[in-house]
């Protein structure tokens, strides 16, 4: 007699873990929440650039977080063709002149590495700032994309004004550029971010200043847009909250 065997159903995930995981933003296409592991890898290049600033493996460290910060910030573009596409376009010379750098340095290298690493991130800001007035719902996946379009500018405008210090040198009241074998830029980029958030957020310490029209101007639209920013996000995650628990009480 031949024997029968019974086929268990496959476990299916309970409703509350569905709704759960929902409201992280963390289901479907959107697993294992591009935006918050973003955020991580943005956090984790702020806080480590001037940790290890000086240290002999700080030049690859910085090329690897760098590395990872580009390769998720053009995976939170591939929900949008047309973004993807012109993400990828600068995202690989960005990519390609960073590790070059290693064995190859020229000033007009570095230059052509901070600008393409520099559109490319505002290219991703554009490409999250959509995406946050396109969700209808606001999730632990939404806030980070917020949050990172935030750390995003901040670091665009450090490789500008990176740029702007090797091309106009005394552009700050403070040197900003270290002098090392490795690649100056890079190897002083804690130094641009700390400059460009202070400027982000208009803290504004006043150890360092800008000292030539063009940092200046750099300087004040920087202050500027993540102002307006700050302003136009607030709107927007005040409303769909609003919306959101509307629906719900109805």
């Amino acid at each position: 007699m031949a024997e029968t065997s019974v086929q268990q159903p496959e476990a299916t995930p309970s409703p509350d873990s569905n709704r759960l995981w929902e409201a992280l933003g963390l289901r479907r296409r959107n697993w294992p929440g591009r935006y918050t592991v973003l955020l991580f890898l943005v956090l984790l290049m702020i806080v480590g650039e001037p940790m290890f600033a000086g240290h002999r493996l700080a030049q690859g460290l910085a090329s690897a977080s760098m590395s990872l910060v580009l390769l998720a910030a053009l995976y939170t573009l591939n929900l949008s063709p047309a973004y993807f596409s012109v993400g990828l376009l600068l995202m690989v010379p960005a990519f390609v002149t960073r590790w070059a750098l290693h064995w190859y340095r020229t000033p007009e290298l570095e230059v052509f590495a901070a600008l393409s690493a520099s559109a490319f991130i505002f290219i991703t800001v554009v490409g999250l700032v959509r995406q946050l007035f396109s969700v209808k719902r606001v999730t632990l996946d939404t806030i980070s994309a917020a949050i990172c379009a935030y750390l995003l500018m901040g670091l665009a405008w450090a490789f500008l004004f990176a740029v702007v210090a090797m091309e106009h040198p005394g552009s700050f009241s403070k040197v900003l550029l270290v002098h090392s074998e490795a690649s100056p830029m890079f190897m002083s980029l804690h130094n641009f971010f700390y400059y460009s958030y202070v400027c982000l957020t208009t803290t504004g310490f006043g150890d360092i200043a800008p000292a030539s029209d063009v940092a200046r101007a750099l300087s004040i639209l920087e202050s500027v847009t993540g102002q307006m920013y700050l302003a136009i996000l607030i709107a927007r995650l005040v409303s769909l909250q609003v919306a959101q628990s509307m629906q719900g009480v109805g």
